[in-house]
């Protein structure tokens, strides 16, 4: 009896200790789980948001860089600077190369042709001539610009006696972007109320040669708006939700920003959106977990290891879907113009080792498709018909769908021309063969027109030129059919430019 009464609170004592550790053992599990959690949430936010910063400037830059690209086609180019020897270009030139090209295909609001010191000689508006008077305002808020791009201009200017020459670094020929000369100023800039992409390059010519007459330079200004359409692109392409441009100072409390162009005070623009919360998801997750096996330190820790894992490979797979769906066509998973772009500037890098195809495809009546048969019929042709095309060209080159019922094709592999062409007229047969569909049979036709490089040139501009004449003329011809930059007699080629011309006029 007295050993148990003493034996008794001993054994109380002890429970009471076991019970104590074991909640303490269980209070600091849970407490180290918490710990681990909230760390993982928070590291989640920081990548989410560090990817999702990265992302947006990104496409700010791509976006510039595509800008600059397309105003280069013009300033950058032997046509421009001629017609500006006379000190302002051509009503043609202005309608066709400036309103019909600048404007309605690449969506350039203003286009300013002036001197160092302001003075306009051409200024075009959404692809109408304008007053100098009119184009003062945004060529002052670009002055800054100007003065930056002709400090540019003068550094690399060099006297060689009865001429100049612009000494400009030799691009690097691994690289897939085209050759842009190093002398533009470009930032994002509110110009007419918009936040815009401004441009600011003197105009040369290719070969980089000046005459001594013409060392002041003509300074072309272009202006292209970011619109609420393209912030809406942006924000389908990259996931993000939210996109716009505010102050600094307004910016809302739920957002992150990224600068939109070179300015820092309070009062500057910047782009925000509401960012997406990883940890968020993480929480969600995993804490029903961290409750049900708090026992169970080692395992639940490698849970919370391993699901933290998960959702970083998550938001990998997320930020490498994004860049894919930047260059690829959703409906048919070909390169869009966006990649076609990239991949003909890289085949044309090394054009004279390896020459290749460009082939143009329109298809013949698919229009009276989607008219009679509705637009899922339509989806279902051009489906269907990239697959055909991606079989036969294989790995011999490249297939992207450009917009609409348009194809292009790289032949990449240094085939003969005529090894091209009778590929070209396989794609021709492809799409004549009828499609099947909830027990139809869907017809179209396809015209094919091929440019080679070098032969019908060497930059872009060029290729895809001398492939639009042959594509029209195929369709002159009948349709249905494969015409080369070759078959073009003169009296056809001007045909083809006028009809071309007016196409992007209309």
């Amino acid at each position: 009896m007295i050993d148990n009464k003493f034996r008794q609170p001993k054994r109380n004592r002890a429970v009471w200790a076991i019970h104590a550790a074991c909640t303490l053992f269980a209070i600091l599990t849970i407490a180290s789980l918490i710990f681990v959690l909230n760390r993982s949430v928070v590291e989640a936010d920081r990548f989410g948001l560090s990817a999702e910063r990265r992302l947006v400037a990104n496409e700010l830059r791509h976006q510039m860089e595509a800008a600059v690209q397309f105003q280069a086609q013009v300033s950058f180019w032997d046509a421009t600077y001629a017609e500006l020897a006379a000190g302002r270009p051509s009503d043609v030139f202005v309608a066709q190369e400036l309103s019909g090209w600048l404007w309605e295909d690449y969506g350039f609001s203003w286009l300013i042709f002036s001197d160092a010191d302001g003075h306009i000689s051409t200024a075009v508006k959404d692809g109408l001539v304008v007053s100098s008077d009119v184009a003062g305002a945004p060529l002052h808020d670009v002055e800054d610009l100007v003065e930056e791009a002709r400090r540019r201009y003068d550094n690399v200017l060099r006297n060689q006696g009865d001429t100049y020459t612009l000494s400009i670094p030799r691009p690097d020929r691994q690289s897939a972007t085209p050759i842009v000369p190093n002398i533009h100023a470009v930032d994002l800039r509110e110009i007419d109320g918009q936040m815009s992409i401004a441009i600011v390059q003197a105009v040369i010519p290719e070969t980089l040669q000046l005459p001594a007459a013409r060392r002041k330079p003509v300074f072309m200004t272009s202006v292209r708006p970011l619109t609420a359409r393209s912030l809406r692109d942006i924000e389908a392409k990259l996931g993000v939700t939210g996109l716009s441009f505010v102050p600094l100072s307004d910016t809302p409390a739920d957002s992150v920003h990224v600068p939109a162009g070179r300015c820092a005070d309070a009062s500057c623009i910047v782009v925000a959106w509401t960012p997406k919360s990883p940890g968020g998801f993480v929480r969600a997750e995993i804490l029903p977990s961290v409750i049900a096996i708090a026992a169970a330190v080692t395992s639940l820790m490698a849970f919370v290891a391993f699901r933290f894992a998960t959702l970083f490979a998550a938001l990998q797979q997320s930020e490498a879907r994004n860049r894919h769906m930047a260059k690829h066509d959703r409906l048919t998973g070909l390169l869009n113009r966006s990649g076609f772009d990239d991949a003909l500037a890289a085949a044309l890098l090394d054009v004279d080792n390896r020459p290749f195809a460009l082939a143009f495809i329109d298809l013949d009546e698919f229009k009276a498709v989607n008219d009679e048969q509705g637009h899922a019929a339509g989806d279902s042709v051009l489906v269907a018909i990239a697959q055909r095309y991606r079989r036969r060209v294989g790995s011999k080159g490249t297939v992207a769908r450009l917009g609409g019922d348009e194809f292009g094709v790289i032949l990449r592999t240094g085939y003969a021309e005529a090894d091209a062409t009778a590929l070209a007229a396989g794609l021709v047969i492809d799409a004549q063969t009828p499609i099947e569909l909830a027990g139809q049979l869907l017809r179209v036709g396809g015209s094919v027109g091929v440019a080679f490089a070098p032969k019908h040139g060497r930059t872009a501009r060029a290729l895809l030129s001398a492939a639009d004449e042959a594509l029209y003329l195929a369709k002159r011809r009948g349709r249905n059919r494969v015409q080369t930059a070759d078959d073009l007699t003169p009296e056809e080629r001007i045909a083809a430019d006028e009809e071309i011309a007016r196409r992007h006029a209309g």
